[in-house]
């Protein structure tokens, strides 16, 4: 605890036209705190400046200015009075975490705030009007756009338990051994939920049923068995997330309404996307002279960003033995080299599937 110092802000403080601050409660870890007219708490963060909040941040925590002798503090307002609010608050301010993380996909994570994220963290709000809460999501397009990486960081944004499987993690040689533990998965999602259940290569667990063969008949039971599990996951708090590069392999039940019947196209990222991901990767390494990422967007149209990642590594494995710093001129030279991992062939069979309901 600190020595007593003296209160940023005097009793009677104005916060808008109807709050004030009553009196300071007491200072901890450089941060004073009050209560204010209408019985809720008032933190000020003397070391945390305006600059340093994440801007995502503001609207989430309610994230106040507060202007005391021409200096700007950070002031948040909660509900409750806790020590523990001090450290979580500025932790959450200012580490990037969830869609903070993924460069550009506005349309994306928008899409998935409206329509998968609201629902999960407000339930009560839409259930008055009679929407439900999604079972499961299913994210298709190309290899290496970076859908693993999204369901990981929703998981963060909503503060999700974390599961993700392959088809490969579930197989058995046994007979029910696969759909057993289907079964075990989802149980372990309930008992720590709520949950996150991500399954990549999602056309290997649920194949189309009417395309399989006499050998392969056993494939019925764990198609099932996921379907079963799927059609109350929300019920349990569990959303179940899905990933496909092949998205006319999936059995057509698994797609039905109440099942995963929001489906989302992971494209290439766009112009915006590249440029982010270019300053992303060669955030932290030794740059020399201007970076023209506006340059490096144009030139690379169609790349993933598996793509941009690797072409990063190759410039800066093309200057480390001469210990010399990146420069614009080693990045574009890469790129030349490269031709992105899709072709347009590709992104077209892709794109026939983004605005059906049914395939």
């Amino acid at each position: 605890m600190e020595a007593p110092a003296k209160p940023l802000l005097y009793n009677g403080f104005k916060l808008g036209d109807s709050l004030t601050v009553t009196k300071r409660i007491e200072r901890v870890y450089f941060t004073d705190i009050y209560l204010l007219s209408d019985e809720t708490y008032l933190y000020v963060f003397e070391n945390l400046a305006p600059k340093d909040v994440i801007p995502s941040r503001r609207a989430r925590f309610n994230v106040l200015n507060v202007s005391i002798a021409n200096k700007e503090y950070v002031g948040i307002i909660f509900t409750e009075h806790s020590h523990a609010i001090v450290s979580r608050a500025m932790e959450e301010l200012t580490t990037a975490k969830g869609f903070d993380c993924i460069a550009g996909m506005e349309e994306l994570k928008a899409m998935l705030m409206k329509d998968v994220i609201n629902p999960l963290l407000h339930p009560e709000k839409y259930k008055k009007f009679k929407l439900t809460i999604p079972n499961g999501i299913l994210l298709f397009g190309p290899p290496g756009c970076g859908k693993t990486f999204i369901v990981r960081k929703l998981a963060e944004e909503i503060d999700y338990h974390f599961i993700e499987l392959k088809h490969s993690d579930v197989g058995s040689p046994y007979i029910h051994g696969t759909a057993n533990k289907v079964a075990n998965v989802f149980e372990m999602a309930k008992i720590k939920a709520p949950s996150i259940i991500f399954i990549d290569e999602l056309s290997g667990l649920v194949p189309k049923r009417e395309r399989l063969d006499a050998t392969s008949q056993y494939k019925e039971e764990e198609v099932n068995e996921f379907l079963m599990h799927l059609n109350d996951a929300s019920d349990k708090n569990v959303l179940v997330v899905g990933a496909t590069n092949f998205p006319d392999r999936i059995d057509t039940a698994i797609l039905r309404s109440g099942r995963m019947d929001k489906r989302i196209y992971v494209s290439p990222p766009d112009s915006n996307a590249r440029k982010q991901l270019f300053q992303m990767y060669l955030a932290g390494r030794p740059l020399v002279g201007v970076i023209d990422y506006d340059i490096l967007s144009k030139r690379t149209e169609n790349f993933v960003s598996s793509d941009i990642e690797l072409i990063v590594d190759e410039a800066a494995r093309k200057v480390v033995e001469q210990d010399e710093p990146i420069s614009q001129k080693v990045i574009e030279g890469v790129i030349e080299r490269f031709k992105p991992s899709i072709s347009p062939e590709e992104i077209k069979y892709f794109e026939q599937f983004k605005n059906l309901e049914r395939w």
